[in-house]
């Protein structure tokens, strides 16, 4: 069996998020988290996003103090997932890509670093829930991509149609995507335009680097 994992923001619709505001309102929250565990500063100065939710996972000892921390980093997620709400349009080729796939029997699946909330929202206004065996939201796991926590539940969906990792392709639009699929030892195609600018993605050699998700037809398809 073939499985197709797509990512949501940058990969089915526009990259709207607002990274900088969104950093700029969790730094001042976490400096408690620096003083009291003796985080790395540089570490924490240089993680995008979701290696700053992982890096506090991991290195925050205290469970009360941990889970608060990762509540209140949540709520300005939710926050500026709202936000996106507001300006995220599909991409034209999303239908007619994910529908071909599903009638040519392929699993399909979904794996996002957005919240729940937002996420099932978007899927039900643009009509996409029907096409994914299972959606995976920030809010199902501990640890976001590029931590392959969520692979990992896809892949328990799957079980044995999973074992050929030749036939399992990840659809994103970053390097986060790519990292998440080198991890789980599969193939990455990635949409350029979202996330990440062009040339970054190119330094992380991507299976495939397309232009438009339309192109997956005969990638995928001819297979």
């Amino acid at each position: 069996m073939n499985i197709a994992i797509f990512d949501f923001e940058g990969t089915l619709v526009d990259f709207q998020w607002q990274l900088k505001a969104a950093m700029q309102e969790i730094h001042p929250l976490i400096e408690r988290c620096i003083t009291s565990y003796n985080l790395d500063r540089e570490i924490i100065a240089r993680a995008d996003y979701c290696r700053l939710y992982n890096y506090l996972q991991k290195n925050i000892t205290e469970h009360k103090f941990l889970s608060e921390t990762i509540t209140r980093i949540d709520a300005i997620f939710d926050f500026f997932d709202a936000d996106a709400i507001l300006r995220w349009k599909l991409y034209p080729e999303v239908h007619s890509l994910l529908s071909k796939l599903q009638k040519a029997g392929w699993g399909l699946a979904l794996d996002s670093n957005v919240g729940r909330k937002a996420l099932d929202k978007m899927l039900g206004k643009f009509s996409l829930t029907n096409y994914f065996d299972l959606t995976i939201s920030r809010d199902d796991v501990s640890l976001l991509k590029p931590e392959i926590e969520g692979l990992n539940l896809i892949k328990s969906h799957y079980q044995n149609q999973w074992l050929d990792t030749g036939r399992i392709y990840m659809v994103g639009d970053s390097v986060t995507d790519i990292e998440t699929a080198r991890k789980a030892g599969i193939n990455v195609a990635i949409l350029i335009n979202g996330e990440d600018k062009t040339e970054r993605l190119q330094t992380h050699k991507p299976d495939y680097l397309i232009n438009s998700l339309s192109e997956l037809e005969e990638i995928f398809l001819s297979h």
